[in-house]
């Protein structure tokens, strides 16, 4: 009996040791829900500029930044179904399909060969780049095709049974070699104008070629057959067999790992395998791979990315970097960890784990190990509650829980010993990992104080300290005290301090055997917290329940000396703080925020923690371990929180103007070939497809703009899309700033610098004819007015001048002359009453002519009393004989209507002068004035003289008077080109009919 529990038990420890946990790589499927235009995958290519290309059943894909561009039969591509994709030393991209020949892709168009061009089949396998040709396998050999000159030559194919499907190619020591399904390897030998094949070792079936060295895999039918290049070479064709499934394509990453890429075709053994020691090792479930039809594999070496292309399931992407590591646990939840004697304990939920540096369980202590002790002190009957005072209100210790219902709260390490706290009491465990004290005590929170005496919080009825474990005695604080620590969810030491969280009441600290409330004694107010931690420096990191996370330095005197802002914070509950080096490790829901300096970096399930419910987590050396509910996490620190790639430069792959887009001229490999763009006035709404390389977590990423450097940026935006609607004219450089969450790192890239031409009329040259014209239209009429104004001031001096002419014209010696004539006459006769009478009129008359001089236009009224005083003067002379009359229509406004001065006077004189003899037996004027239209005044001087004959004697004989007048009238009425008309009759007298604008 002893003998077989030996046996058992060394069978146990043996299955114990050789336990290890599997560790899982962080990957992601792309299907057509992603934009893949087809889930059957074909083939796969890494280019120069480390792009991926996708060849599937409808067309070729590239994908950058998680984007799928795609080209099929509508760009130029020979066929949809693209069979291989390589890339030849000038750039050019190729692509194999299956029924549309070969084509040839320089960025902007495509070429195509097919069996018109010399290409020996249309269904085409392989495509293979070498010395400047393009080697095509096709269902009946293969055709080489000059990269520079496009010129086509067909090697003559060997005698075979079946189709000559050339399916891959390898190159070694500078000749190409190829696989024929159906036949066998052989070699290109090209020392002649016309290269010639040449068999190398005939066997049938062979799906794929990998070279490796001098080592050479060939995927036969559910095996792979291994050559060496070096024997073969020697005549030994022999080769070791070994592996299962249809190998269909090869890889190796920098650590020397060889991938195959299987699909079982007939059987469901399909899978990603590695090769090691001629063994195939399915990889698929630690790789995240759930596809069994599989094509395809190729290996980013730059990002440390496996690509794999399957049949049904898109394209699966894989970081082998490893820098987080998951580590399935049985699907039991972890709670927490420990490091003890060099090794990792951990706490789950069936118990504890004792793990070795290589991570394998060489310990454990099970459910009913500790439900075993329970029962032992329970029938031992011991009795404890006297000597500690108070029992906990709320969770008294139940003995009737049974095993499957043990559950445990944490692991605390003191000193030589660990101790666990659970529903069913609290557990010493030593060195050894057995079980050597147990308390009857239900505490949700234990721990231990600076100078290591434990901690028991007791929910409602405050906290017992235990200054001896072996004879328990202890102090109770009574939850009544305002520093007695109540609803306390962490503990931790610093220096000569313990500080003890609340998730009510704030900070606590132990120190000289006291608790201290720093929110009851002011010094803090902050009441929530769950999670502390310290740094390098000794300082503490408290994260609050509501998401704020504080920097504080508690050594001499309470400081905070920093505030994370729950708004920097990516996340709405903090799960867990750790501090590393000048790093804070802030886990939420969303993933893991690493802080330093005002930046942080976020790391969630596009790095490789896919599941961020963590439930514990604890630093040991450089490795961040987390507990999840189904396993745990490990992180290499240092390689977390070293400098990581990001964005190098942004390429505009797409731009629509008012919603057209460009043409395909404008854009070459994808990219908007110019870095400039011009747009009219009315065509100014852009949208903006962009895309960022050079870095390796596309969701990373978020973007804000701004169109001028003084202007302010945008809100931070995830979308790689741009639209600027309804630009004002002008000119803009289109700023984008890039800031990566994984590097903690942003930059500013210009990626266009963009023109708005104003409209015609605002355009700087039309501006300029505009103001030139302008000005010289203001200089004109400037001059004009100048002119005008030159113009008006001789006409002004030259009424002045007539005026005053008319004036000494009327003023006449001859006038003078009779005047003084009639005085003296007057005088002579001894009239004197006549003579007194004629010096008054005479004299009023010069008052008003010298009166009216100044003037450039008088009322009727004053025209027809200086007339009435001019013609009595005249009339006096005649012994007023002439008969005088003045008649005026009702529709003239005497008072109001001006007419120029003394206007009429020189006619009436002429009358005076000319008009009447001693055979005109009853004289008579007579002056009318009437309007003839609403602006024309008609004025006539009629008298019954002598009329023609009187005209004709005094012809020579004008009055000057009458010449300025008609002067004056021009000068003012340049409209009226004929003011004045003279009427003769023959014994009727003159008529003089003046016509006036008033």
């Amino acid at each position: 009996m002893r003998l077989q529990n030996k046996f058992f038990l060394a069978s146990l420890f043996l299955l114990i040791t050789s336990s290890i946990f599997g560790q899982y790589f962080p990957s992601r499927n792309f299907t057509t829900a992603d934009g893949l235009p087809n889930n059957a995958v074909r083939s796969l290519f890494l280019d120069s500029k480390n792009i991926l290309w996708i060849g599937t059943e409808n067309g070729v894909s590239r994908m950058e930044n998680g984007i799928f561009t795609t080209i099929d039969e509508s760009s130029g591509l020979g066929h949809n179904s693209c069979w291989d994709i390589t890339e030849d030393t000038d750039g050019n991209m190729w692509f194999a399909s299956y029924g549309g020949g070969v084509s040839k892709f320089d960025g902007k168009k495509f070429t195509v060969f097919t069996t018109k061009n010399g290409l020996l089949a249309n269904k085409t396998r392989k495509v293979f780049s070498s010395k400047g040709k393009i080697y095509v396998g096709t269902e009946q050999g293969i055709s080489i095709i000059d990269i520079k000159t496009n010129r086509l030559i067909t090697p003559k194919v060997p005698e075979h049974k079946e189709d000559f499907i050339s399916i891959a190619f390898v190159e070694y020591n500078g000749t190409v070699y190829f696989t024929s399904i159906f036949e066998g390897l052989f070699k290109i030998d090209e020392s002649f104008s016309t290269p010639r094949i040449r068999s190398v070792i005939l066997h049938k079936n062979s799906y794929s070629l990998g070279l490796f060295g001098s080592t050479l895999y060939s995927g036969n039918e559910t095996y792979i057959n291994k050559f060496d290049f070096n024997k073969i070479s020697k005549g030994d064709k022999s080769s070791i067999n070994f592996g299962k499934s249809f190998v269909w394509q090869f890889a190796k990453d920098n650590r020397n790992t060889i991938f195959a890429a299987a699909w079982g075709v007939y059987t469901p053994n399909g899978g990603l395998y590695t090769i090691a020691n001629d063994k195939m090792t399915d990889v698929s479930t630690i790789y995240g791979i759930d596809s069994k039809n599989l094509l395809n594999v190729v290996y980013d070496q730059f990002n440390d990315i496996l690509y794999v292309g399957s049949n049904n399931n898109g394209i699966y992407q894989i970081r082998l970097d490893q820098i987080i590591n998951y580590n399935l646990f049985n699907t039991t939840s972890i709670i927490d960890f420990e490091n003890f004697n060099n090794h990792k304990l951990i706490l789950e939920t069936t118990g504890v784990k004792v793990l070795n540096p290589k991570q394998q369980i060489i310990n454990s202590i099970s459910l009913e190990d500790f439900k075993k002790i329970e029962m032992n002190f329970y029938r031992k009957g011991k009795n404890i509650s006297n000597k500690q005072g108070a029992e906990s209100r709320d969770f008294e210790l139940n003995f009737n829980i049974p095993t499957n219902e043990i559950e445990f709260y944490e692991i605390v390490k003191n000193q030589n010993s660990l101790w666990i706290n659970s529903n069913i009491g609290i557990f010493e465990i030593d060195k050894n990992y057995k079980i050597i004290n147990y308390l009857p005590k239900h505490s949700l929170k234990i721990g231990f104080t600076y100078n290591g005496k434990l901690i028991e919080t007791i929910t409602y009825a405050g906290v017992r300290v235990y200054e001896n474990l072996k004879t328990l005695e202890n102090t109770h604080y009574s939850k009544f005290q305002k520093n007695t620590p109540q609803y306390i969810v962490k503990i931790l030491n610093n220096n000569n301090k313990t500080y003890l969280l609340s998730v009510f009441n704030g900070v606590y600290v132990y120190k000289n055997n006291q608790f201290q409330s720093y929110l009851a004694n002011g010094i803090w107010n902050e009441k929530k917290f769950k999670h502390i931690t310290k740094n390098n420096k000794g300082q503490l990191i408290l994260g609050a329940e509501f998401g704020d996370v504080f920097i504080v330095d508690d050594s001499k005197s309470f400081k905070i000396l920093e505030t994370i802002s729950k708004k920097e914070i990516t996340g709405n509950t903090i799960l867990f703080l750790e501090a590393y080096k000048d790093y804070i490790l802030i886990g939420t829901e969303k993933g893991i925020n690493i802080y330093k300096n005002g930046v942080t970096r976020l790391i969630d399930k596009e790095q490789g923690l896919k599941d961020c419910n963590i439930t514990t987590s604890q630093i040991f050396g450089n490795a961040l371990w987390l507990g999840t509910k189904k396993g745990f996490y490990t992180i290499d620190l240092n390689r977390l929180i070293s400098t990581q790639l990001t964005v190098s430069e942004i390429g505009i792959s797409k731009i629509s103007i008012n919603n057209v887009p460009l043409s395909p001229n404008n854009y070459k490999w994808f990219r908007y070939n110019s870095k400039t763009i011009v747009c009219d006035y009315k065509h100014n709404s852009l949208s903006i497809d962009f895309i960022p390389k050079g870095h390796s977590f596309p969701n990373k990423l978020k973007f804000r703009y701004r169109l001028k450097s003084n202007e302010r940026w945008s809100p931070y935006s995830e979308k790689t899309n741009l639209f600027l609607p309804y630009l004002p004219y002008g000119n803009y450089n289109v700023q984008i700033e890039i800031f990566d969450m994984n590097a903690g790192k942003s930059r500013i890239f210009t990626i266009l610098q963009l023109q708005i031409q104003p409209p015609i009329w605002l355009s700087w040259w039309f501006i300029t004819l505009t103001i030139l014209f302008l000005l010289a239209l203001i200089i004109f009429v400037f001059l004009r007015i100048k002119r005008k104004s030159n113009e008006k001031t001789i006409i002004q001096q030259r009424i002045a001048e007539t005026k005053l002419e008319a004036l000494l014209s009327q003023m006449n010696p001859h006038f003078t002359f009779n005047a003084m004539n009639a005085i003296q006459d007057f005088i002579i006769s001894n009239d004197i009453d006549n003579s007194l009478l004629y010096i008054s009129e005479f004299s009023k008359l010069i008052r008003k002519t010298l009166e009216n001089s100044s003037k450039q236009k008088i009322t009727i009224d004053e025209e027809i009393e200086y007339l009435e005083a001019y013609i009595t003067i005249e009339n006096m002379r005649f012994d007023n004989l002439i008969d005088f009359e003045i008649e005026i229509s009702p529709e003239v406004d005497t008072c109001f209507t001006k007419i120029p001065t003394m206007l009429l006077q020189p006619f009436v004189e002429n009358v005076f002068v000319h008009a009447f003899n001693e055979s005109i037996p009853s004289p008579k004027l007579i002056i009318s004035f009437k309007m003839i239209s609403e602006t024309i005044l008609e004025c006539k001087i009629i008298d019954n003289g002598m009329g023609l004959k009187a005209s004709k004697k005094n012809k020579l004989h004008q009055s000057k008077g009458i010449e300025l007048t008609k002067e004056r009238l021009l000068l003012l009425q340049d409209l009226n080109s004929s003011p004045i008309e003279t009427t003769f009759s023959e014994n009727d007298g003159t008529t003089v009919t003046i016509l006036l604008m008033v």
